[in-house]
């Protein structure tokens, strides 16, 4: 029979295992472990049994010693790397956040936040979170001395709990009992923050099981708040003086575009000071006020008739393209701004990119300076546009004073001309001063319009006729003018079209000449004047005659008026001038061509485009009801009634010869 083979005995563990074990950094505690539970197999009689067990029980001490120590170095090395990291300048906000995550991660658990004083000093807010689940929880606020945070506040030591809602050591409140509940927290450790005796912070840490927090723990913790303490400070500090600097900065910006701002001030008032001194014309400062502030400048007259306008090098147009538009002087919103800016003396927006300066002088408006710029206007920017407004109207003010002194020269060298008395040898030099050369042939023209638009007209008529030398002036409410030209037709046509035409002033005008002498000119003053009064006598109104046609008329009737004419044309072929009007007949255009053709029946016929038949039965009609004109010496008598007539009766605005 066979026996049974013994049980192979249990491999027996000696001391060289127990130091290899204790020199593994891991799984050492089960290794530790597994090992004391192979020694306590052994039989109770083994020799060694008992000093390996002592050995054992001896290793498992030193490895928890061991792992302590490793634990505390590991949670030293990660204190000093966050003091280290916390000692960086950064925003408050962040290193605020730099706690919160910091402490969170040292403890390994689930949730941490900063509870400070909000700016009130009524109650505790959270300043910073790391771990939550609702953003609700970012916006808490409680009242002071409440909860964990305020039990940590007013004892200024570290505190922990591992069941917060049975823990009666603190005042509970709705509010901080809602927020645990939200979280799901049931295990906190706190720490203050101190700066001095002053709590400046609270570092909470919690966890959503029951947890008993270790001493090492609770000292990590706090020691984190200390560092943190100290960053804070710096934070604030940093902020502080990160806003100083910010606000001196924007202080230091300030005064460098206050110091450009006068700089261009001054600059802009040398050159305007320097226009005015020298007595630049107004395009000149038109052009100087666009290139100083960059933008289109537009000068109005008092009626928002552009006079010039100035555009810099390289201008672009407002970057708002919506807002942008060319402007005029007839636009509503520019119109409307020359009245404001009148009213209140200062420069008026017409729109993001528009100011407008009125140009006056006391009451009295000269115009409105218009500009429009890419950017709208700083204030430094409308002062100058302002102050050039202001130098346009004294720029104004010295042409009205020397056109008021050239205007008298013009008037009394025109008064001069026209009084032989006064006719010397400077008389020709003064009107070539003025453009006139009496070594050409001359014109005189007499206009008759409403005198309060007289020096208006003649304002505009030297305008108009600016291509031809002339010489005009105000003369005892009438205009009169000296004009080198030969052609009077021509003279007359652009007299008719500036005057009523372009201007539509009801009036009537005459020229004499062409003179190539003094004496003529002075002479045709007085053929003009009856030529004058015996175009009102006969009504005539927006038309231009020659003199000489009237000449022989205005002598006769010189002292007559309308009614005087009517009753003397009347009286000679009023018995035609009926007949016509209830006939429909034309005996005294018939009359008159017969007359102005000697008579001749035939070329009158021609002329008419009629028979001479029809010609002969019209001047049996003719003498029927006037008698024996043609034998009773009365020819004379209605050939001057019958262009009387045609004088008066010509349609208004007819320019030809009259």
């Amino acid at each position: 029979m066979n026996r049974l083979s013994p049980a192979p005995l249990p491999t027996v563990p000696s001391h060289e295992d127990l130091l290899a074990l204790l020199d593994q950094d891991e799984e050492q505690h089960a290794a530790l472990t597994a090992l004391l539970r192979d020694i306590e197999q052994l039989p109770d009689d083994h020799p060694q049994r008992h000093s390996l067990l002592g050995a054992a029980h001896r290793a498992l001490s030193i490895g928890k010693r061991l792992e302590r120590h490793r634990q505390n170095e590991l949670s030293l090395r990660g204190v000093f790397e966050s003091a280290q990291a916390l000692t960086e300048l950064k925003e408050l906000g962040q290193v605020l956040f730099d706690i919160v995550e910091r402490g969170r991660r040292l403890l390994g658990s689930d949730l941490a936040w900063l509870a400070g004083m909000n700016d009130d000093h009524n109650n505790l807010g959270v300043l910073a979170v790391s771990g939550v689940y609702s953003n609700e929880t970012k916006n808490t606020n409680t009242p002071l001395n409440t909860g964990v945070a305020g039990h940590v506040m007013r004892t200024r030591s570290p505190f922990a709990t591992s069941d917060y809602m049975g823990d009666r050591h603190f005042e509970h409140t709705a509010e901080n009992d809602q927020m645990i509940r939200r979280e799901g927290l049931r295990s906190l450790v706190a720490a203050p923050l101190l700066s001095g005796a002053e709590v400046v912070g609270i570092l909470i840490v919690g966890d959503r099981y029951a947890r008993s927090y270790a001493p090492r723990e609770i000292s990590i913790l706090a020691t984190l708040a200390a560092h943190a303490s100290v960053a804070v400070r710096n934070a604030r500090a940093f902020d502080l003086t990160r806003q100083a600097l910010l606000e001196t900065e924007q202080a230091n910006r300030r005064l460098q575009e206050q110091t450009a701002a006068l700089e261009l001030a001054a600059d802009a008032h040398e050159q305007l000071t320097r226009l005015l001194a020298r007595g630049a014309p107004l395009k000149d400062l038109i052009h100087t006020v666009a290139n100083i502030l960059d933008g289109r400048v537009l000068y109005l007259d008092a009626a928002g008739i552009e006079v010039c306008v100035a555009t810099p090098r390289d201008y672009e147009a407002p970057e708002v393209i919506d807002s942008y538009r060319s402007f005029s002087g007839i636009d509503s919103a520019i119109q409307s701004a020359i009245s404001q800016s009148r009213a209140s003396g200062r420069a008026t927006a017409a729109g993001a990119h528009c100011q407008v300066a009125a140009v006056m002088s006391r009451d009295e408006l000269f115009g409105a300076l218009v500009i429009q710029t890419r950017l709208p206007m700083n204030e430094p920017a409308v002062r100058i546009f302002e102050r050039s407004a202001t130098a346009t109207a004294v720029l104004q003010l010295s042409a009205e004073k020397s056109s008021a002194s050239l205007d008298q020269d013009i008037n009394l060298t025109m008064r001069a001309l026209l009084e032989p008395r006064q006719h010397d040898g400077e008389l020709a030099g003064r009107l070539a001063r003025h453009g006139v050369d009496l070594a050409k042939p001359c014109m005189l023209a007499m206009i008759q319009i409403e005198r309060t638009r007289v020096g208006y007209a003649v304002r505009k008529l030297s305008s108009r006729l600016r291509h031809l030398p002339h010489l005009a002036t105000d003369i005892d409410g009438r205009i009169v003018m000296a004009v080198n030209q030969a052609d009077r037709r021509q003279l007359e046509q652009e007299l008719h079209a500036a005057l009523f035409e372009e201007l539509s002033f009801p009036g009537i005008a005459v020229l004499s000449g062409p003179y190539d002498d003094l004496a003529g000119l002075a002479g045709a003053d007085q053929h003009l004047k009856r030529a004058l009064g015996l175009l009102q006598a006969l009504r005539r109104r927006n038309c231009v005659a020659h003199e000489a046609s009237l000449r022989m008329y205005a002598v006769l009737f010189q002292h007559q008026d309308a009614a005087t004419l009517d009753a003397a044309i009347d009286g000679v072929i009023g018995r035609l001038t009926e007949q016509d009007a209830r006939r429909n007949t034309q005996l005294t255009d018939t009359l008159h061509t017969y007359l102005d053709h000697m008579q001749n029946a035939r070329a009158t016929a021609t002329v008419l485009q009629i028979h001479v038949n029809t010609l002969h039965n019209r001047l049996e009609v003719i003498s029927t009801l006037l008698g024996p004109w043609e034998s009773d010496g009365r020819v004379a008598d209605i050939h001057v009634a019958l262009r009387l007539k045609r004088l008066r009766d010509e349609l208004p605005g007819g320019g030809g010869k009259a």
